[in-house]
């Protein structure tokens, strides 16, 4: 049995520093509201996909939300992706119920990495479940800004390139954010603003990383749901794919190369499309060098240019390639586990043609990408407003 599944309805709330009770509370916040603008009733779903956040780590953690939701979803399961855990969560929801196994599910993910749990305990944990290697890295003491920053400087190195590669990412990703209430950070940023924020891991600023954020997003799919039901123009998945190197940078066979291009050819693949057909890409940025890389190797730049493709307009929402119209994780914010929740929530929003002054014209065909580890491993979604399906 194969049957018409569609995204129905999406949440997001403000990122940022928030003053959530619990992580739980926000789970719960997140499901609800996206059920209502999905006009779906709660005992419908089927279906529950959630990560368990770093602020909350309930062991079976979709269980848990479900019991405070009231729910009995027959498949209720927690997934371990790291920042491509979103991309994922959404195949797998889709094609359950594509199967037959639901009539509607939900995929979640929140975190409180800013409120819910202290510095000192978020940066221990990170060092512990982060992607170091424990023989051959954690020895040296690096930690994951400094991985992400190896790559940023082989990548400078590689292509001849200075500080202004990285800026152009940052400063590209804060005039986006200016347009969106819900991101983490939206006042302007100049070149100087950008030189003025202190280093971190060299050649990496603070500006060229993602801020800790609260926030988290949630996503309602829905099987064969008549039209006249509907409150929103439906949103297919039209394909998807992922790619992976490998964990630790130690191991890597390239410091500039990795598998977003893999992913995004698979995608291409399943959905039966050209990257001409593209008309949003929502690149996973924890780091800035991740923008440039990520960009690159889907594509959508030559190798070393990623920069020039921000910095000439031609990524903004008027351009002839708009990437990452919230602002990214690096304005929108980075809740965490939850990170890259936003990209998904706002490629609904823009194929739904809902996004106001930050709205892609004739926006048909949105591509999603996430990441985990560093460049690690890789997911795209072609998400299609439903006359482009």
């Amino acid at each position: 049995m194969s049957r018409t599944v569609a995204i129905a309805g999406v949440a997001e709330l403000p990122h940022g520093k928030t003053g959530w009770p619990s992580t739980m509370a926000l789970h719960e916040a997140l499901v609800r509201a996206a059920l209502d603008d999905a006009g779906v009733p709660p005992d419908t779903v089927d279906v529950l996909l959630t990560v368990a956040p770093r602020s909350d780590p309930y062991l079976v953690h979709a269980v848990a939300v479900a019991e405070r939701l009231g729910l009995s979803p027959a498949h209720c399961h927690s997934y371990e992706a790291g920042g491509a855990g979103p991309v994922l969560m959404l195949r797998a929801a889709h094609d359950l119920l594509r199967a037959g196994a639901g009539r509607s599910a939900v995929v979640v993910a929140a975190d409180l990495p800013l409120t819910g749990v202290s510095r000192e305990a978020y940066v221990r944990n990170l060092a512990q479940v982060g992607p170091v290697h424990p023989e051959f890295e954690v020895p040296f003491g690096p930690t994951v800004p400094a991985m992400f920053a190896l790559v940023a400087r082989a990548y400078l190195d590689a292509y001849r390139l200075d500080d202004e590669a990285l800026a152009a990412v940052a400063r590209h990703d804060r005039a986006m954010a200016a347009g969106h209430p819900n991101a983490h950070q939206r006042g302007p940023m100049s070149l100087p603003a950008y030189r003025d924020s202190r280093m971190i891991a060299e050649p990496l600023r603070l500006l060229d990383c993602a801020p800790v954020s609260d926030g988290g997003g949630a996503v309602v799919l829905v099987a064969d749901q008549p039209a006249a039901d509907r409150r929103w123009p439906a949103v297919h998945l039209a394909g998807s794919g992922a790619g992976t190197t490998g964990l630790h940078l130690s191991f890597a066979s390239s410091l500039t190369e990795f598998a977003a291009g893999v992913a995004l050819e698979g995608a291409l693949q399943a959905a039966g499309r050209r990257r001409a057909d593209i008309d949003l890409a929502l690149i996973y940025d924890c780091f800035s060098i991740a923008m440039l890389v990520n960009l690159e190797d889907m594509g959508f730049a030559a190798r070393g240019h990623g920069a020039g493709v921000l910095q000439d307009r031609a990524a903004g929402a008027a351009g002839r390639l708009p990437v990452n119209t919230h602002g990214g994780l690096l304005s929108h914010g980075h809740p965490a586990r939850a990170g890259g929740m936003s990209n998904l929530v706002e490629a609904v929003i823009q194929l739904r043609h809902a996004a106001g002054d930050r709205q892609v014209e004739g926006c048909a065909t949105a591509l999603v990408h996430g990441m985990a580890g560093v460049f690690a491993s890789h997911a795209a979604a072609l998400l299609v407003r439903e006359e482009a399906a």
